[in-house]
């Protein structure tokens, strides 16, 4: 709870930063090109986030920085396509991503991984969010709505209409659900019942 990761083009570019809780001594902590959506691993000593290849930039992997010592390490490494950003599991050993109409659980001990395809026909998956107890992910099928992975059976159910529903995240508990949605017409967060 003490500081914040947070993406931004304050110097041109998209790039991830962390500060203090209170906003100050503001850093830069990805290097040249663009970088962004982080997220915080359980222990808070590594940031996963998205990074375009300098050759590709409509191509993004996921990558770790390890807020300590500043060694990154790249984990995906797709050709194509954009993965929405990666969501710890409570132990720290996996990460949910979603890349196109797949959403994929990665082993960080020894990089297997389980595909699990888009729940409609060329459904973009977006925004993955992984339940305080591991079971359960949401995540937005774009212009769809919100979608719940119940991983102990597979099954994929749609919890949420509001084609605008993205940026999941599970209250601590996992009961409730916060989220943004421009759904009364301006961008507002939201939260829902986990159902």
């Amino acid at each position: 709870g003490r500081f914040i990761a947070f993406d931004s083009d304050r110097d041109g570019e998209r790039a991830v930063y962390i500060a203090d809780a209170d906003g100050q001594n503001v850093r830069r902590i990805t290097g040249e090109g663009f970088a962004a959506v982080p997220s915080w691993s359980p222990d808070g000593r590594r940031l996963a986030y998205v990074r375009a290849e300098p050759s590709k930039p409509r191509v993004w992997n996921l990558w770790t920085v390890d807020l300590e010592t500043g060694e990154t390490q790249r984990l995906t490494s797709h050709k194509v396509g954009q993965p929405w950003g990666g969501a710890w599991f409570p132990d720290g050993r996996r990460i949910a991503y979603s890349h196109e109409h797949r959403l994929v659980v990665l082993s960080l001990e020894d990089g297997k991984t389980r595909i699990y395809p888009a729940p409609k026909r060329d459904g973009w998956i977006r925004t993955p969010a992984v339940s305080p107890d591991g079971t359960r992910i949401m995540f937005q099928i774009h212009r769809d709505g919100a979608w719940l992975l119940d991983l102990t059976d597979g099954s994929m159910r749609k919890v949420l209409s509001d084609p605008s529903a993205e940026e999941f995240t599970w209250s601590p508990d996992g009961q409730k659900v916060a989220y943004h949605s421009r759904k009364s017409g301006k961008w507002s967060v939201w939260i829902m019942a986990a159902r």
